[in-house]
């Protein structure tokens, strides 16, 4: 069996072809390409398709937060789980790198029972996550970065909530039954067929299709189907095992590392972290080499 990584990517075309070219060593590599991007060429991820264990493709166009990342994540665990040598998952950016070199990653993940996923429970939630999916999003793949987008939608969200328009969950899951976190999660092959059944089930079809009303539907998804499932819930860590600085982030994304961050990244190693992100092309690269000379180091001790 060999691990799979799912890569959504939409710029830095040689960033992306060192990590599946790193990747690859030892397991399989799924990208999903931005398909409105223009960083990444189709000719471009032709070459990508000629990286032996690395398929790439172009099939949604993909705004942040919207149904469509969603869509891309689901085809890529779809083709992934077709193949029958894939025995653990993980969900990553093309802005990722590992920590542990690639004999370390197969010895860690491939006989792991458990999902890793961070998760905030119904109980927590505070009132601006409770209102992506209280309120239809009229801007559904929409980049809802854009400050006027997501000022509309809350405009638009009070105008639902006076007409007495409020949803109390997501499609069959009441609002005591929702989770939300990160998307980037790891998992066995049995988790992602579980999810995959879920979906193509009557009551996963009304969630899925609920989803598309939410604001950033991904951080709702993979968190409530598993910890509303007898089967999986008692088989989640709460922990992303990918170290993120969201310091200076400008709160929807974590910040770029760079040298400075050498230190805290191998804490966060030695903590059990797996992944880092994110990693600039141009700012993080001695970062990167930093982290590929403590691995080789690993390798000869």
């Amino acid at each position: 069996m060999k691990q799979a990584y799912l890569i959504t990517a939409y710029k830095d075309y040689d960033q992306l072809k060192d990590l599946a070219g790193f990747l690859t060593k030892t397991a399989y590599v799924y990208i999903h390409v931005d398909k409105k991007s223009r960083s990444i060429t189709d000719e471009q991820i032709e070459k990508l398709n000629q990286i032996e264990g690395c398929r790439a493709a172009r099939v949604y166009e993909i705004n942040w937060g919207s149904f469509h990342h969603l869509e891309a994540i689901v085809f890529l665990m779809m083709q992934a789980l077709m193949n029958e040598d894939v025995g653990y998952l993980h969900l990553i950016t093309g802005e990722d790198f590992p920590l542990l070199d690639q004999s370390s990653l197969d010895e860690r993940f491939l006989d792991e029972k458990k999902v890793f996923l961070s998760f905030i429970r119904p109980s927590d939630q505070p009132e601006e996550v409770l209102v992506r999916y209280r309120y239809k999003n009229i801007m559904a793949n929409r980049n809802m970065k854009n400050k006027f987008l997501w000022s509309a939608q809350d405009m638009a969200g009070r105008m639902q909530e006076k007409m007495g328009m409020r949803r109390d969950g997501i499609g069959p899951f009441g609002a005591s039954k929702i989770y939300k976190g990160l998307v980037y999660i790891s998992m066995p092959r049995e988790a992602g067929l579980y999810v995959l059944s879920f979906i193509a089930s009557g009551s996963g079809a009304q969630f899925w299709n609920a989803l598309k009303g939410c604001q950033v539907p991904e951080e709702f998804f993979f968190q409530t189907i598993f910890l509303n499932s007898p089967e999986w819930q008692n088989r989640i860590e709460d922990k992303e095992l990918r170290f993120m600085d969201w310091s200076k982030g400008d709160g929807s994304s974590p910040s770029y590392l760079s040298d400075g961050d050498l230190e805290r990244v191998l804490k966060a190693k030695d903590d059990g972290c797996c992944f880092a992100r994110k990693f600039h092309p141009i700012q993080s690269v001695s970062l990167k080499e930093k982290i590929l000379a403590k691995m080789s180091e690993g390798q000869t001790d």
